[in-house]
């Protein structure tokens, strides 16, 4: 994905940022149908994205991601999708904000009780997704992700170390991998 950016490659770069092309590319979009939804409705978009994306390579904290989001002012693509993208572009820096690392963040809030994180996710969902309270309340979340998945990172390394699997090497996309592991492990397709 760096590579298409950096050699100005628009329409692959759109297309793989938004998981058309490749879920793997940006699973939240892939999942929730967003990559066509946001190359449907917005002028230009595929332009729009990869500068939103060179935006995220020229961060020194991701901090700011909400903030660069919303003022891109990209139909559809809010902080899940968006923080998918900064952090596929840099993801020394950036984090993932989407419903699986939100959910791994609140089953560590409510001391492993899964019945409280779903619950609270729910909450997330149903919020009005284009007022700027629930917007508020999505960027304090990716606030807070830092620390959980940082965390998430280092007691998970050990784990896979101990089970003779190498663990990722990137702090933020390991956390990204263990929270969307343990997600579909407590939401099977179908029943999450």
């Amino acid at each position: 994905m760096i590579s298409l950016a950096r050699d100005n490659l628009v329409f692959p770069f759109a297309n793989l940022a938004l998981g058309i092309s490749d879920p793997v590319g940006n699973y939240s979009a892939a999942e929730h149908g967003l990559g066509s939804k946001i190359l449907g409705t917005n002028v230009n978009a595929e332009r729009l994205v990869l500068d939103l994306a060179r935006k995220f390579r020229l961060l020194n904290s991701a901090s700011v991601v909400p903030e660069l989001i919303r003022d891109a002012g990209i139909k559809f693509l809010q902080i899940g999708v968006g923080s998918e993208i900064s952090c596929m572009v840099h993801p020394e820096i950036c984090w993932v904000a989407n419903a699986r690392t939100i959910w791994t963040h609140l089953v560590i809030k409510h001391a492993d009780n899964t019945a409280k994180a779903d619950e609270e996710l729910r909450l997330y969902r149903e919020a009005d997704v284009t007022s700027e309270m629930a917007y508020a309340m999505w960027s304090d979340i990716h606030a807070q992700l830092d620390v959980a998945l940082t965390r998430i990172a280092d007691l998970s390394k050990e784990f896979a170390r101990r089970a003779k699997v190498v663990p990722g090497d990137v702090t933020y996309l390991w956390a990204d991998a263990i929270a969307s592991s343990l997600y579909d492990l407590h939401h099977p397709r179908g029943k999450g």
